[in-house]
């Protein structure tokens, strides 16, 4: 039997608890276990911060895997969380670990002035546990239902669409045409690729007539085989819960002329967590 460390009682304890937007659906099995509505968060200790500083981790996504399953146990596999709560949780472990209020600089667009100001994070909170995930599309007689991303799935298709873009870039300074109109094909044909494979990845059921259906293989020829259409109709919806998943704007008032002006706070992970 092990002998109970007595330093145990100063290990470090949850700061706050939130409620998760997705309610607690959408993860896969095991990924999550405890109540979606009083989930608690823990601040960073110091391999998280050694974490978010370690660059191969951050662009493949292993940071913020890591560090959310040190600070959130509930979430056993970040990876296969619905992207619906990631950056709601990223914002409470920011605020576990360095308070409700994040600094930033903004210069006014009208008079040059650089101000400061403190956002208040909680607020992103609130909004956050306000939304629900409009899952339904109407296409003639179907009804598809869909989705969010996992986390992985997000992560890898923007990989991908990174190493794509890069590619492109890179064709861009081929001397011969011919060649580089060959290339341009092939990188535009995989982009392609990739946004049919996201359409894929975000429809979990499809209601016909006569049932529903759920097989992925069927899914995949039957998207592949569809009319635009359907393309149009998956992509609006896409784009309108993208819309009202992003973290958003915060007003701020220029203090030498007046002017308001509405700034996003920047939840990319290499700077979020970096204290002024």
């Amino acid at each position: 039997m092990n002998p109970l460390n007595p330093l145990q009682k100063y290990y470090r304890q949850p700061k706050i608890y939130i409620s998760l937007p997705s309610k607690g659906l959408h993860y896969e099995e095991g990924a999550f276990h405890g109540d979606y509505n009083n989930v608690p968060i823990f601040g960073m200790n110091g391999m998280d911060e050694i974490m978010y500083k370690t660059p191969d981790a951050l662009f493949t996504g292993e940071a913020t895997v890591k560090v959310i399953e040190s600070c959130c146990p509930f979430i056993k596999d970040a990876s296969k969380m619905p992207t619906l709560d990631v950056d709601s949780i990223v914002t409470a472990i920011r605020i576990a670990t360095f308070g409700e209020l994040l600094g930033i600089r903004h210069t006014c667009n009208n008079c040059g002035t650089e101000n400061e100001f403190d956002i208040d994070l909680r607020t992103f909170l609130e909004y956050y546990s306000s939304l629900t995930f409009d899952n339904k599309i109407q296409v003639g007689e179907l009804i598809v239902t869909l989705r969010p991303l996992s986390y992985k799935e997000l992560t890898e298709i923007n990989i991908e669409n990174f190493k794509l873009q890069k590619m492109l870039a890179q064709v861009s300074t081929m001397e011969n045409e011919q060649d580089q109109q060959v290339q341009v094909d092939l990188v535009y044909k995989n982009l392609a690729d990739v946004q049919t494979q996201l359409f894929i990845n975000s429809i979990d059921s499809v209601q016909v007539p006569d049932g529903i259906v759920n097989e992925k293989e069927f899914i995949v020829e039957w998207v592949k085989n569809s009319d635009r259409e359907l393309y149009a109709a998956i992509k609006k919806k896409l784009e309108e819960n993208k819309e009202k998943w992003t973290m958003p704007k915060s007003q701020i008032k220029c203090a030498t002329c007046g002017t308001e002006d509405a700034v996003t706070v920047n939840l990319d992970q290499s700077n979020f967590f970096v204290t002024a």
